[in-house]
């Protein structure tokens, strides 16, 4: 299976929180599934501690692409198809990372790791608290 993580899940996995569900870190652990990282989680990270908005996530913007790297995960760059598709999905929700995540999970048949029912909304395939 192949996992696009939201920004929140890729925090809790690169900083170790408590917060990360069970099912996630075990998913993660055992090595037999994809787990990718877009590039968009960059950008949502850089501008929600800019903004102030998540300020304990500043510990992630020095090194992240290796961090990513470290921790056994893939990066997913956007594409401008994605990027289309994100600004045309119908469902009403103002978040432009979240738009944009959902478009690549719908786009590469991924499924979303996230605690944020959205991205069901949103069309997409997820895995949530409880997976099998």
């Amino acid at each position: 299976m192949r996992f696009l993580l939201d920004t929140h899940v890729l925090f809790w996995a690169l900083v170790d929180d408590e917060r990360m569900p069970g099912p996630f870190r075990e998913f993660m652990v055992a090595g037999k599934h994809s787990h990718l990282v877009s590039t968009v989680t960059g950008w949502e990270i850089a501008t929600k501690v800019r903004i102030g908005k998540w300020p304990e996530a500043a510990v992630l913007l020095t090194g992240l692409t290796e961090r990513i790297r470290h921790a056994g995960f893939g990066i997913e760059p956007l594409t401008l198809a994605q990027a289309e598709l994100g600004g045309s999905l119908a469902a009403e929700h103002k978040d432009p990372f979240d738009r944009l995540l959902a478009a690549q999970a719908l786009s590469l048949d991924l499924t979303v790791m996230t605690v944020d029912p959205v991205f069901a909304r949103l069309g997409c395939m997820v895995a949530r608290h409880s997976m099998s």
